[in-house]
C-alpha cells in the first residue's frame, strides 16, 4: 500500500519544495491542478471488497461525486497501523494547509475511534477541512461530524417476523465490542423473544448466538473450511436460518451455505439479497446516507453535529424476500403475517428504536 500513502500525502499537500529553500514554480503552461472539493474515505484494515457494507459506502461516494463533480480518494489499508499512519497524515498536513481546497474525509471504522477523539480538534485550525465519523452515537468532543444509523428497530421487526418462517435461528455476530454488531443482535433477539411460533411447527423456537471473534474487535471474516464446518454442525443441531452479522464473513457464509446440498436459509445483512435461500433482508441505507452528508457538507448549513437515521427515516428497513416464494408453500406465513400483524410489528419496532 506505499503507492497509496504517497499519492495521499502528494494529494494533502498545499505546495511541494525542491532541495534546498528552493520553491517549485509550476509551469503556466502545465495543466493547474484541480481546486475540487476532495472526499477521502478510510475504512478499517482490508475492509473494501467486502460485497456489502464498505463496498456500499464506496459506491455511494463514487456515485454522489460524479455527479457533483467532487474528486475522491478511498483508501483501504492493509492494517489498523497503516489506517492510523494515514489519519494522522491528514491531520499535520490540514493543520499546515494553506490552500483553498475544501476537504472532507470519512472515517469508516471504529478501530480508529480512540485516535479520531483525541485528535479531532486539531482540525480546528483548518476552516476548508470537515471529518464525518460513521456508525457511532457519541459525538466527536472537537471538530467533526458523526453519524449513527441504528440498527436496533429493524432487526427488532426482522426478529419479530422469524419465528413465523423459521423458528431455529443462529445469530452470527462479528464480535462483541463493536456498538453496530451489539445493538443489532439485541434488537433481533429482542424482537424473537416477542414474535409468534408457527402453529404447524412441532419443535418450539429457538434462538442461540455465536461470536466469531469472542474477545477482540474482529470476526469480520472468515475461512471457507471454518464456516463449512460451523454450516454442518448448524444442520445437525436441526438449526434452520442464519442471521450473520459480521460484515465480509456474511458473504463467506453465503458461498459456503450455498455449496451445501442440506443448506440453511440466510438472512441478508446491509443490503437486499434475494435467492431462493432467503427469508428476509435487513437493508442498511449507508449509501444513501453518506450521499445526504456529503450534499449537507457542501451546502451553507454545513453537517450536523450527529445524526441518527434510522428505521423511521427510512435509512434502515426490512425487505420481505419471502414474498418471492410460490403462493402455495406460503399459506401458513400469510395467515400469521398477515397486513395488521406486519403493520403492528414495525410500529413496535419504531417505539422500540426511538427508547
Amino acid at each position: 500500500m506505499k503507492h497509496y500513502f504517497a499519492l495521499f500525502a502528494a494529494l494533502l499537500l498545499a505546495s511541494c519544495t525542491k532541495e534546498g529553500d528552493t520553491i517549485y514554480m509550476p509551469d503556466p503552461n502545465e495543466e493547474q491542478a484541480s481546486t475540487a472539493p476532495l472526499v477521502t474515505v478510510i475504512y478499517g484494515d482490508n475492509s473494501l471488497g467486502d460485497r456489502s457494507y464498505c463496498d456500499m459506502i464506496y459506491e455511494g461516494v463514487e456515485r454522489t461525486a460524479q455527479e457533483l463533480g467532487l474528486r475522491t480518494m478511498q483508501l483501504s489499508p492493509q492494517s489498523t497501523e497503516e489506517g492510523l499512519q494515514y489519519l494522522e497524515l491528514m491531520m499535520r498536513q490540514m493543520e499546515a494547509a494553506t490552500d483553498t481546497v475544501r476537504r472532507l474525509f470519512i472515517v469508516t471504522s471504529p478501530v480508529y475511534d480512540e485516535y479520531l477523539r483525541s485528535n479531532s480538534r486539531r482540525l480546528e485550525a483548518n476552516a476548508r477541512a470537515d471529518l464525518l465519523y460513521l456508525e457511532t452515537d457519541t459525538p466527536l468532543p472537537g471538530k467533526g461530524s458523526t453519524l449513527y444509523l441504528p440498527y436496533y428497530g429493524a432487526m427488532f421487526e426482522a426478529g419479530a417476523m422469524m419465528p413465523a418462517l423459521g423458528p431455529r435461528v443462529m445469530l452470527i455476530g462479528a464480535n462483541r465490542r463493536e456498538q453496530a454488531v451489539v445493538e443489532a443482535i439485541q434488537g433481533f433477539t429482542d424482537g424473537f423473544e416477542a414474535g409468534m411460533t408457527s402453529s404447524t411447527e412441532k419443535k418450539e423456537k429457538f434462538l442461540a448466538t455465536t461470536f466469531l471473534d469472542e474477545t477482540g474487535d474482529g470476526g469480520y471474516d472468515v475461512a471457507d473450511t471454518t464456516a463449512m464446518r460451523m454450516i454442518h454442525q448448524w444442520i445437525a443441531d436441526d438449526i434452520y436460518d442464519l442471521v450473520p452479522i459480521c460484515g465480509g464473513a456474511f458473504n463467506t457464509f453465503w458461498r459456503m451455505n450455498e455449496i451445501e446440498m442440506d443448506g440453511l436459509f440466510i438472512m441478508g445483512i446491509d443490503k437486499e439479497y434475494r435467492t431462493p435461500r432467503s427469508r428476509l433482508s435487513v437493508v442498511k441505507h449507508i449509501d444513501r446516507a453518506v450521499d445526504r452528508c456529503i450534499r449537507q457538507w457542501l451546502s451553507s448549513e454545513g453537517m450536523p453535529k450527529h445524526q441518527s437515521l434510522g428505521l423511521a427515516s427510512g435509512y434502515t428497513e426490512v425487505v420481505r424476500t419471502y414474498m418471492d416464494y410460490p403462493e402455495q408453500y406460503m399459506v401458513e406465513v400469510h395467515e400469521q403475517l398477515t397486513e395488521e400483524k406486519l403493520k403492528e410489528i414495525h410500529e413496535t419496532a419504531l417505539r422500540k428504536e426511538t427508547k
